[in-house]
């Protein structure tokens, strides 16, 4: 007996094998990519374009280098301080106010529609038709509605929306909607052409959509460059949108410019109003003065007495100026709103520094609370700053003035020590240059204020913009979505990887033997031969001189099992059996006994499995006989009453099963079947078993001793690898002896390894090519 022993098996990878599953399934893979790829080019024919549209602008930085005219003015909104700042302005471009102005601009709230027969197209100019909202009915819970405008008649018209609700109305003539009041009118030179859908919609929604899709992103910092983008369908509206935006940014920008302008010119002209009032009230002080006492040239008579002071009282002179303004300016300081304050007064750099921060800052929160509420955490943190800037100014506006009184003070002590000296000066020399001291502090100061407010007034009048338009709007000429190229790339990979998805999963949950290579990967046991599938419609018997493909395969099967069944001068008794029902055993049986019978020594076949007899299904003699059941619980039987001969191979008998009985396991078990085989040994070459399935019952195990070599019968996509394990343990256990396997209803596109039905070898072969191509395509 040949000895099996059964060892622990590595697992490889065999990459051939695991290709061939899935290359024999291309017709799958190929349906699939050409299903995904007609689903693409309908999806290309009928989707709608993607354009997208840019516009760059171009920032300057702030020029240092003006003019001396202009050398104390610290900010023309000529440019931006750096990149940083280029950053904040991204968040202005896409604001909501800008967004406001350009969907009211546009008219973007009403939308129009070329209406086709699966899908519509938007259109921007070329509409003979323009509608405009009048009123809302309820703006915060209105979105949009549609309406589609049909039999127009002359002046007239009629609206229908989706409910099917007419609405007749007049071209230039308002018309009450669901939603509103709206008013159409009608595009000189433009005709209708076809049905035409208009959509208007909610401005503060249309801002919305427009903020998601407007895209700002800054190239290069350094170059101070921002790209401006905008994705849609029309690109003729995408265009008009981004030149509308730049437009109304730089309009932003040139109106933060002039603010602080702007109140710093107020500021002046109420200074201005204040010093005309005083310096005319000291001029008409010193016409009084000089005449009620007659004085006409008090040079002469002062100028020995005032030569030691000359300079004391112009240090006074200009300590008075910078006092009057700091105590102007602490005025300003000390209100409790904030607002900005006016700058570029020729005060201390740090003072004028400390203002520019304030002032800077409270721009920035005014830009803020453009779309923000005062509770916003950067609001209220801009607050605090800007509280915190302004006690800075403050106490610098205190320490200055202390400094100023300080210095007067020094001065004025000065000009007291030195009043000795003019003793003879007359009194009224005294009042008179107090007067004209009055007039020239005042005249000073007006002069200073009316050269500053010059200076402002041609800051107003700078209006160049904040950026520059490097490139006007523009629009690509190739769509952005969808792009035909990864769509269809897109299609064949996914009509790829669907069915090999499904597949994969399938191998993986799929346990079943094909091939005589799948059991070799968890068996040891050879396989002996490969039954090819039948169909209802072939002869499923060996016949005499058959050269049909089932032929060639049993008799593959009898070659093969010559070099495993022992040399004796007996029969040759051969087991067959199978794990479960319906693996085939039976139609290996038979028709391995009609091979094995022929004139060189006669076959027997004893159907043993008495619980299911098959064996008379490939029978067509009609008398039912007994048979093994009647043999084995009934002495009397004679056993030449049982042997029928075959109908189909006369050198072929058979033994049927018999009558079914109540206790088949004691039947087979009590040695009258051991007895049988005994007997007959001596009249058959051949001995062939059909025996009962093992895993359903143990009939089998009883008679396994009486055979010389067993064929265990698997069914090719039906039997699962766990019955070749049982199998195994059978054979390791001891139980069944000389074992090989046979595979039954191998199909061909699995690969088989019989003559005739796998590479075409045998008498009875017919080539494929006398099929139809549907045929070879579909073939089992």
């Amino acid at each position: 007996m040949q000895q099996i022993e059964f060892q622990e098996r590595e697992e490889t990878l065999d990459l051939r094998k695991i290709v061939g599953k899935y290359l024999s399934k291309w017709p799958w893979f190929i349906g699939s990519v050409l299903l995904f790829v007609i689903i693409a080019f309908i999806y290309l024919r009928y989707s709608v374009p993607q354009y997208q549209s840019t516009t760059t602008l171009k920032f300057d930085k702030k020029q240092s280098d003006l003019s001396s005219a202009l050398i104390d003015l610290d900010d023309l909104g000529l440019g931006l301080g750096n990149a940083d700042e280029l950053k904040s302005e991204v968040a202005v471009v896409n604001s909501r106010p800008i967004l406001m102005k350009v969907v009211e601009n546009l008219n973007l709230n009403v939308q129009y529609y070329n209406e086709g027969e699966i899908k519509d197209s938007e259109l921007f100019s070329e509409v003979p038709i323009v509608g405009k909202v009048i009123s809302y009915t309820d703006s915060k819970k209105f979105v949009s509605s549609e309406y589609i405008v049909k039999e127009v008649n002359g002046n007239n018209f009629v609206l229908q929306d989706n409910d099917k609700k007419i609405f007749k109305g007049s071209f230039n003539k308002e018309l009450a909607l669901d939603f509103g009041t709206v008013i159409l009118q009608k595009v000189p030179g433009l005709t209708f052409k076809s049905k035409y859908k208009i959509v208007f919609w909610n401005p503060l929604e249309k801002v919305k959509r427009l903020e998601k899709k407007l895209q700002v992103e800054l190239p290069d910092q350094k170059a101070m460059l921002m790209d401006i983008s905008i994705v849609g369908t029309v690109p003729e509206k995408s265009e008009a949108i981004l030149n509308e935006v730049t437009k109304q940014y730089n309009l932003d920008g040139l109106k933060d410019k002039n603010m602080q302008a702007q109140n710093t010119q107020e500021f002046i002209d109420k200074r201005l109003e204040v010093i005309s009032r005083d310096l005319s009230g000291v001029e008409n002080q010193k016409e009084d003065f000089q005449n009620r006492n007659r004085i006409v040239d008090l040079q002469t008579q002062a100028q020995l007495a005032l030569q030691n002071t000359d300079e004391s009282t112009k240090s006074l002179l200009q300590q008075q100026t910078q006092l009057d303004l700091l105590n102007s300016l602490q005025g300003e300081a000390s209100k409790g709103d904030n607002q900005l304050m006016p700058s570029n007064l020729g005060l201390n750099p740090s003072l004028e520094q400390a203002i520019s921060q304030y002032n800077t800052l409270v721009i920035s929160r005014n830009k803020t609370l453009k779309q923000a509420t005062d509770e916003n955490p950067a609001v209220i943190e801009m607050t605090k700053e800007i509280s915190s800037l302004k006690e800075i100014v403050r106490d610098n506006i205190r320490q200055q003035k202390a400094t100023i009184q300080a210095s007067i003070g020094k001065i004025n002590g000065q000009i007291s020590s030195n009043t000795g000296m003019i003793d003879r000066v007359p009194g009224q020399s005294k009042i008179y240059r107090g007067i004209e001291r009055q007039q020239n502090l005042k005249e000073q100061l007006f002069l200073f204020l009316l050269q500053k407010r010059e200076e402002n007034a041609i800051n107003l009048s700078v209006n160049v913009p904040k950026a520059k338009i490097v490139n006007p709007a523009y629009s690509d000429d190739e769509p952005v979505s969808p792009k035909k190229g990864i769509v269809l790339l897109g299609a064949t990979l996914l009509g790829l990887m669907l069915p090999f998805g499904m597949f994969y999963l399938f191998f993986i949950w799929d346990d079943k033997i094909y091939t005589r290579k799948d059991i070799a990967e968890i068996s040891p046991l050879n396989v002996l031969a490969d039954i090819p599938s039948l169909r209802e419609d072939h002869n499923h018997l060996v016949q005499h001189n058959d050269f049909s493909e089932l032929a060639e395969a049993f008799r593959i099967l009898v070659s093969n099992m010559k070099f495993i069944i022992p040399s004796k001068d007996s029969a040759r008794v051969i087991l067959v059996t199978s794990s479960v029902k319906g693996e085939g055993k039976t139609l290996v049986s038979v028709n391995l006994a009609l091979t094995l019978g022929n004139k060189n020594g006669r076959s027997l076949l004893i159907g043993s499995d008495i619980r299911n007899p098959q064996i008379q299904r490939y029978d067509n003699e009609p008398i039912k006989r007994k048979g093994l059941t009647e043999y084995l619980y009934d002495d009397s039987v004679d056993v030449e009453d049982l042997i029928h001969t075959s109908d189909t191979n006369p050198e072929c008998d058979v033994i049927y099963a018999g009558s079914i009985p109540p206790n088949p396991q004691e039947l087979l078990s009590n040695g009258r079947y051991q007895e049988l085989i005994k007997r007959m040994s001596s009249h058959y070459a051949y001995i062939v078993i059909d025996s009962a399935p093992l895993m359903l019952v143990s009939d089998t195990l009883n008679i396994a001793d009486t055979s010389d070599a067993t064929l265990y019968v698997v069914r090719s996509a039906v039997s699962r690898k766990i019955l070749i394990e049982f199998a195994n343990s059978l054979v390791k256990e001891k139980k069944l002896s000389n074992v090989s396997f046979v595979i039954n209803d191998v199909s061909k596109n699995v690969g088989g390894y019989g003559y005739g039905y796998n590479y075409g070898y045998g008498y009875g072969y017919t080539s494929d090519k006398n099929k139809n191509w549907w045929q070879r395509l579909f073939k089992k």
